[in-house]
């Protein structure tokens, strides 16, 4: 028993043991809400960019066409591209 208590004594490091902090937490939503704004219009700007690469990178395919036959490689393909576009806006918003 007594283990326990001492134990629950030496909280670690970064465990708040306080009120919290409603200023900190304010600026970090509004840090996120402006994440949010900065991470959109990057995507929205780089996913149509690497859908005409990919377009232009395939001649003689109509990707739109394949995917209204129910074409699933060609889905597959198509969002591995968004999905790579998103992760490099990510990456960039992040660093």
């Amino acid at each position: 028993m007594m283990l326990a208590i001492r134990l629950a004594q030496q909280l670690p490091l970064g465990i708040p043991t306080g009120a919290p902090d409603y200023g900190r937490i304010l600026q970090n939503m509004i840090f996120l809400l402006i994440w949010i704004v900065v991470a959109s219009i990057g995507f929205a700007i780089a996913v149509p960019i690497a859908m005409r690469v990919f377009n232009r990178m395939t001649p003689g395919v109509d990707e739109m066409e394949e995917l209204k036959k129910g074409n699933n490689a060609v889905a597959i393909v198509m969002g591995a591209t968004v999905l790579a576009m998103a992760l490099l806006v990510v990456a960039v918003v992040l660093k």
